[in-house]
């Protein structure tokens, strides 16, 4: 589906721009990958709490100061006084140079908002569900104070401080090829694919970037080009998948893979 490839495009777009102002990306990937199963064991322990806690409030209590619950209690505390001691010492992307405040206040700012509709849109979460509701409003709680430290911290230090570390102005001079520039060429595949489909665009897509991106001369931008198309068939193939249509696809009938 076409929403794959903006959510993957998306997904990596939030990379790129964790990279950029020196954010955790192995956090957030960690996150990504737990917050599934983590939610769902959240949601059922909640779920346990709240039926012992209408036994009874000391069989609750016995529940949730159990020894389990308690090492658990104990591990997390160690993990988040260790990690707040040595985040100083830590640069998640090694040494990058200070920039402007804007750039950084504004990605904070938009971070701040996602937070912020994600936290009411749990709060809509109906009241027979409300167990549903705990998890992400706890996550978005966390993430919302955070958020908000951060920004009293932009607010009243200087450009120079590490908080506004910005890698696109530290690689100005080293990139031949600006950020803005390439994220547009796989936008432009975003939109190619939503118009004629996958294949066709992706086929040139790789010809036109070899060409004008990697300076290849045709004869070889061409044999790449075929070469990443017949890879791509060749495991859709294997994997029994189709690839996302356009709207040429509703008018013309194609045969696989162009379909």
């Amino acid at each position: 589906d076409l929403m794959d490839l903006v959510a993957l495009f998306a997904i990596g777009f939030l990379g790129i721009m964790m990279r950029r102002f020196d954010w955790s990306r192995p956090a957030f990937l960690i996150g990504f990958v737990l917050s599934d199963p983590a939610e769902t064991y959240a949601n059922q322990a909640v779920q346990i709490a709240s039926s012992r806690f209408r036994k009874g409030f000391s069989e609750g209590i016995d529940y949730i100061f159990s020894p389990i619950v308690i090492i658990l209690i104990i591990i997390t505390l160690l993990s988040v006084v260790i990690g707040l001691r040595q985040a100083k010492n830590i640069m998640a992307e090694g040494d990058v140079q200070s920039g402007s405040k804007r750039a950084p206040m504004i990605f904070l700012l938009v971070v701040l908002a996602y937070i912020i509709v994600a936290f009411v849109n749990a709060s809509l979460i109906p009241d027979f569900s409300s167990a549903d509701r705990v998890f992400p409003r706890f996550v978005a709680s966390i993430g919302l104070i955070g958020c908000v430290i951060l920004l009293i911290q932009m607010m009243t230090q200087p450009e120079t401080h590490p908080l506004f570390s910005d890698r696109e102005k530290q690689e100005a001079e080293d990139n031949v090829h600006g950020l803005w520039p390439t994220l547009g060429w796989f936008a432009g595949l975003l939109i190619l694919t939503a118009l004629v489909g996958f294949i066709i665009a992706l086929a040139v897509f790789l010809f036109a970037f070899m060409i004008v991106r990697a300076g290849k001369s045709p004869g070889f931008a061409a044999l790449y080009t075929v070469a990443g198309i017949a890879f791509i068939c060749f495991m859709a193939s294997l994997l029994n998948r189709n690839f996302p249509p356009g709207v040429l696809q509703s008018y013309v009938d194609l045969p696989w893979p162009l379909t």
